[in-house]
């Protein structure tokens, strides 16, 4: 055992502390101060061995107890609690932008295990529950807590039998709270990491989804095994303000879905062809456009793109694409690319300095592509009294969807022309009208329209809107949009009730009560208050 030494020991004998060392300092023997301590750590020592084993009693006294209160988990068949276990997990989505907040709920399935034996024997035998892999390396986490990572990680990819797998995998060397930069942590999480990686990369043939949001130096780590993979989704997010990275695994991946942030397309070494869907956040629209004539198939693409310069390439010709959700997407960009079957166009100017909507780049990709628009969503753009041409060249529209920045007396003028136009122009039959009607026709496909605004004026000029229902040629149109009470008058809106009670669909959110709601069931319902209470 490790004895400290008294002042007057220390001064006799010079060795350190953790050493074990015998005291001599009174005619041979230890001094008395240094057997009392003796005798103390001795007890010490009992008493620690006791709490132990009270410890591992009063564990198997609480699996015992969790056993008897469980009501139902023990009297089902094995099938059932495990479907029952499964559902305690959620079901990821792989469009949601919140997918790696999800893949961290995965840790759950450690909790299911700590309840009792027969829950943790029923846990452990389930592979379904052990195919997603969350991994997060941060110096915020406990020391002790990363040590033992290589090792949990093993007993974990060992109960997913042979299953394919997810993995999310995140480290950037620096802590959750803070952006500071500390290389002792680094230095004591990067043996951890690469133990971990190599554990990863014995299973790389059962990788199907794999999510990375790491340094720039890590996705090349991720080198797999020479063993065919089947992966079918592939993540890349790094810091751009790190080193050029780069992806080459052994054994070359052919994706279905790519996601890449702040990750050049150049540095990746996969199979392109069979790309139908991707997602691109922080590229360059030069990059973004490399990523477009490598994947001949695609058939989604989200692209949020940092800048609008382009290399004369000439145009590209997208066969497959059918949706394009693009931010930031300026006339550049538009001129470079032809969608002859884009049906669905989602368009954000967020962070292009409130730039205009590109409306003649969006008329020309529309004319030059011959496409059958059927959705458009125009998110974060400024009012513009060119949205009536640009709609005009889109006679196939089903959907709009149109979101200010800013509302004022402009703006109100400009929807309200666009709505005079809708309404007074009558709907198609089911064949798109011919080259000569369209010209004359606004929008005669349409069957909703959607329009809301950031500020705290009215996008719509509600007391024209009954007229128009009336007056007009759309009664089946559905109008969403969004509302205040100091937007509608009152016989505004008894008016606007009157036309649901006809079977006109308006969806107005209510914008003045708490919790939200419909507006005009709100009103209804304080209507209703106010006739009873003047009958009373």
């Amino acid at each position: 055992m490790v004895v400290k030494l008294c002042h007057r020991c220390r001064a006799s004998q010079v060795k350190t502390e953790d050493q074990t060392i015998t005291c001599v300092a009174l005619e041979g023997g230890p001094c008395f101060p240094c057997r009392e301590r003796k005798v103390i750590q001795e007890k010490i020592e009992q008493l620690e061995e006791e709490i132990i084993k009270l410890k591992a009693k009063d564990r198997a006294l609480g699996s015992r107890a969790n056993e008897i209160h469980d009501p139902f988990i023990h009297k089902l068949p094995p099938e059932i609690g495990f479907h029952i276990f499964r559902l305690s997990l959620p079901t990821l989505d792989f469009e949601d932008f919140h997918l790696w907040d999800k893949a961290a709920a995965f840790t759950r399935v450690l909790r299911l295990g700590a309840v009792c034996r027969k829950w943790r024997e029923l846990a452990w035998a389930t592979p379904d529950l052990w195919d997603t892999l969350y991994v997060r390396i941060s110096p915020s986490q406990e020391h002790a807590l990363v040590q033992w990572l290589p090792g949990l990680l093993r007993e974990w990819l060992s109960r997913s039998g042979m299953r394919p797998l997810t993995i999310f995998f995140s480290y950037s060397g620096r802590s959750e709270e803070s952006d500071s930069y500390d290389s002792s942590d680094e230095s004591t999480l990067e043996p951890v990491a690469d133990l971990v990686i190599q554990v990863i990369n014995l299973h790389s043939g059962r990788w199907q989804n794999l999510h990375l949001d790491v340094r720039a130096d890590i996705p090349e780590r991720f080198c797999g095994s020479i063993q065919p993979n089947q992966l079918l989704f592939l993540e890349l997010r790094i810091d751009r303000r790190s080193p050029t990275p780069k992806f080459i695994m052994k054994s070359k991946p052919f994706p279905t879905q790519l996601a890449l942030t702040d990750f050049p397309p150049t540095r990746i070494d996969i199979g392109w062809d069979n790309v139908t869907r991707a997602t691109l956040c922080r590229l360059t629209a030069d990059e973004c456009l490399e990523v477009l004539r490598r994947t001949p198939a695609v058939e989604y693409c989200l692209a949020k793109l940092c800048d609008d310069a382009t290399v004369d390439f000439g145009t590209t010709i997208l066969p497959h694409l059918r949706s394009l959700d693009i931010t930031s997407g300026g006339p550049n960009f538009l001129d470079a690319i032809n969608v002859p079957l884009l049906e669905e166009w989602i368009l954000s100017t967020h962070g292009w300095d409130r730039s205009p909507l590109p409306v003649t780049a969006m008329v020309s990709l529309l004319q030059r592509s011959a496409c059958c628009l059927k959705i458009l969503n125009l998110q974060k753009i400024e009012p513009s009294q060119h949205l009536s041409d640009l709609f005009q060249a889109m006679p196939s529209l089903e959907r709009l969807q149109l979101h200010f920045r800013l509302v004022n007396m402009h703006s109100d003028g400009i929807m309200n022309y666009i709505l005079a136009q809708i309404f007074n122009s009558p709907p198609s039959d089911n064949t798109l009208p011919s080259e000569d009607a369209s010209r004359k026709s606004f929008l005669p496909r349409l069957q909703f329209l959607e329009c809301t605004a950031s500020s705290m004026k009215a996008p719509l000029f509600w007391n024209h809107i009954p007229q128009l229902y009336r007056q007009g040629h759309r009664h089946s149109l559905t109008l969403k949009s969004t509302a205040k009470e100091s937007h509608i008058s009152y016989k505004t809106a008894l008016e606007l009730l009157a036309l649901i009670d006809e079977g006109v669909d308006l969806q107005i959110f209510d914008e003045t009560t708490e919790g939200g709601g419909d507006f005009l069931d709100n009103f209804r319902k304080r209507f209703c208050r106010l006739s009873s209470l003047k009958r009373k």
